[in-house]
């Protein structure tokens, strides 16, 4: 078989799994809406990817022996029995096990959002990381034996600087720290240092860890109704953050895969360069649109660094100036960066001008970024193309939540546009090229 002959049966195949796997999802979501569980609250609210707001304090309610719940300490005792076998080695004096079997219940002090000093990096030449401390814990355990169990919790957030290695610093010996992620991620070099996962620290995911422990307390109240069913409605939030099917379609779509292994692989190491795809085709749909809105102002709209790039720009400056000291910026494209990958749109002023210090902030991101406003959707929900939900917007350039996504992004855009132009004169605009 030659060259031709083999990439065209390898893109038969992957056109036959993929059409399987499409049948597979689409039977799921036929299944969830005939089981009623298509409908759930925290996706109503709006409310799902809140990392503290829902997720921290949902976590922290039932771990808490004095919760609404008026369970005790039994789902406590519950979730020890999952952490048990993530921090357990073959080491026959493993403490971190002991630690964590040993966690007493008995009236435990059990907090979201708990702080522990101010933060302090000690970012100094030669100042010892162990020193880094201070930040917010998203989940606090402690017992009436001074043991520790700190979570880090991350739906979609990205890491603070030294956050993992702040938090190992806090009463090292006493502590267990367990970063939680959707399916279970390392933290990122800027988080954890040189500090090791499954050693210093432990990947626990909602997708395995949290969901079986959810559904060991499920059993436990079979009796609570409204407590059983808030429960399930947060399995099934979960389930749908981290494209979890039913135990039988998942089934069926592992033996498929399993079955095109090479072709499974080749999806999954493509899938990333696929969302950048869609996001880089928005990012020059956009463009266009701002083009034309912003035509008879001469202005110059440019593409920043490219989406697989965390910060991820447009750039518009007037043509008239085309090595522009002061100019606008849209960021980011890559579904991270600042803000979590939040879109916004700003006033970007690299060096410093007078005229900007002058003016009153909406929002301060750094030296730089003088002026920010969110981009927003009509629900008043920040943007960020890095969201499932915006991914499948963005897979569908026909759609009217396509077009809308697109005129509201550059509605906003031109809006902001509008008013600095107000503030600042033209001349601001020139003098000094600002690096892409």
């Amino acid at each position: 078989m030659n060259e031709k002959e083999q990439t065209k049966a390898t893109c038969k195949k992957l056109t036959s799994l993929l059409s399987t796997t499409k049948r597979i999802v689409k039977h799921n979501k036929e299944l969830t809406i005939a089981k009623g569980e298509h409908f759930n609250l925290f996706s109503v609210l709006d409310i799902e990817t809140k990392e503290n707001k829902t997720h921290s304090a949902f976590l922290t309610e039932l771990l808490n022996p004095d919760g609404s719940h008026q369970m005790g300490d039994v789902f406590l005792k519950l979730f020890l029995e999952i952490l048990v076998p993530v921090v357990t080695n073959d080491n026959e004096e493993d403490k971190t096990t002991l630690k964590i079997s040993q966690f007493n219940t008995s009236n435990p002090f059990v907090k979201a959002e708990y702080s522990i000093g101010k933060i302090n990096l000690y970012e100094k030449e030669g100042e010892d990381v162990s020193m880094a401390k201070g930040g917010r814990i998203d989940i606090y355990l402690k017992d009436i034996n001074n043991t520790i169990i700190c979570i880090e919790n991350k739906i979609h957030a990205g890491d603070q600087p030294k956050q993992i290695q702040r938090y190992y610093n806090h009463n090292t010996s006493k502590n267990t720290v367990f970063h939680l992620t959707l399916k279970g991620g390392d933290p990122s070099k800027e988080s954890k240092l040189e500090l090791s996962s499954g050693e210093d620290f432990y990947n626990i995911s909602y997708r395995e860890h949290i969901v079986q422990w959810l559904e060991l307390c499920l059993k436990e109240v079979s009796n609570f109704t409204y407590l059983r069913e808030a429960i399930n409605q947060y399995i099934l939030l979960i389930k749908k953050l981290t494209h979890t099917m039913n135990k039988e379609q998942e089934k069926e779509l592992l033996e498929i895969m399993m079955a095109n292994i090479e072709e499974s692989k080749f999806v999954a190491n493509n899938y990333e360069k696929a969302l950048n795809k869609l996001r880089n085709n928005f990012r020059e749909d956009l463009m266009k649109a701002l083009r034309l809105k912003l035509g008879d102002k001469n202005y110059d709209v440019l593409e920043g660094k490219p989406v697989k790039n965390k910060f991820s720009q447009i750039w518009l400056h007037f043509k008239s100036n085309p090595q522009p000291q002061i100019l606008f910026g849209v960021e980011s494209f890559s579904g991270r960066g600042h803000y979590n990958g939040d879109m916004f749109v700003g006033l970007l002023d690299k060096y410093k001008s007078p005229a900007v210090a002058n003016l009153p902030e909406e929002n301060r991101l750094n030296g730089m970024w003088k002026q920010v406003r969110f981009i927003k959707t009509e629900k008043k929900n920040n943007i960020n193309l890095g969201h499932n939900y915006t991914i499948n917007i963005l897979n569908d350039k026909t759609s009217d939540d396509y077009k809308t996504l697109l005129n509201t992004c550059c509605t906003q855009i031109v809006a902001f546009i509008e008013d600095y132009e107000q503030k600042l004169s033209p001349e601001l605009f020139q003098s000094k090229l600002i690096e892409n």
